[in-house]
């Protein structure tokens, strides 16, 4: 009877002091409105017409695509990921001189504490692409030839900015892409980035294995 009763103590005294990560990831998600602006189900878009109404990023694969530790620093404190917005498109403005200008939309609202945080990380990444391969393994590689590879060959900064040397603003930016992105899924995009974005505008990547591990490599070094 003793033991029980301990036990039920230590039960009550659990409850009572639970932190706040406890809490409903889903529920929160809910509250703040999150899909408002962003898919939380699949499938993806199919028309261009939809594609244009988007707001903010798909999440219904946000498990497969983030890194937990990013989601939580990013919904305590939100960053600018895209410049030109999450649909460049419409974000596009003529000045009084008849110049085309990009008007950064503004960044995300989550402000959440950090135990709030880490609930909805957690909800966040129960979302995922099961027909996903995983497994990548970073390793080494060489940093000469990746940056020749996605600024000649393959120029990505056409569309997205690299650290310390600038690029196009259009396409999500790949300052602190490797600590944001699960290598897996950068894998699996390049790959075919029709597979999550049926209409995307980025091209599918006919590329080798040896190319693939030298372009995840690169980006995932970038923290």
């Amino acid at each position: 009877m003793k033991k029980f009763a301990f036990a039920f103590g230590l039960a009550v005294m659990a409850m009572f002091t639970a932190p706040a990560w406890a809490a409903d990831g889903k529920a929160l998600v809910e509250a703040n409105k999150c899909g408002s602006c962003h898919k939380l189900q699949g499938p993806a878009v199919t028309t261009i017409a939809e594609v244009l109404k988007r707001k903010a990023p798909d999440l219904f694969y946000a498990g497969s695509k983030f890194n937990k530790d990013w989601l939580v620093g990013f919904l305590q404190s939100p960053t600018v990921i895209r410049p030109a917005g999450t649909v460049y498109a419409n974000n596009i403005k003529t000045d009084a001189s008849q110049q085309d200008v990009i008007v950064t939309p503004p960044k995300c609202a989550s402000k959440l504490s950090a135990g709030d945080a880490g609930a909805v990380a957690d909800y966040l990444m129960t979302l995922k692409d099961a027909s996903m391969k995983t497994g990548f393994k970073t390793g080494k590689f060489s940093k000469a030839r990746a940056r020749m590879l996605l600024t000649k060959k393959q120029p990505c900064n056409a569309c997205h900015t690299l650290p310390k040397r600038g690029g196009g603003v259009s396409c999500p930016t790949f300052e602190g892409i490797g600590a944001r992105l699960n290598p897996d899924w950068m894998y699996s995009f390049i790959q075919n980035p029709q597979h999550w974005d049926p209409k995307i505008w980025m091209a599918s990547g006919d590329y080798d294995e040896k190319t693939m591990k030298l372009m995840v490599n690169y980006l995932a070094s970038f923290k």
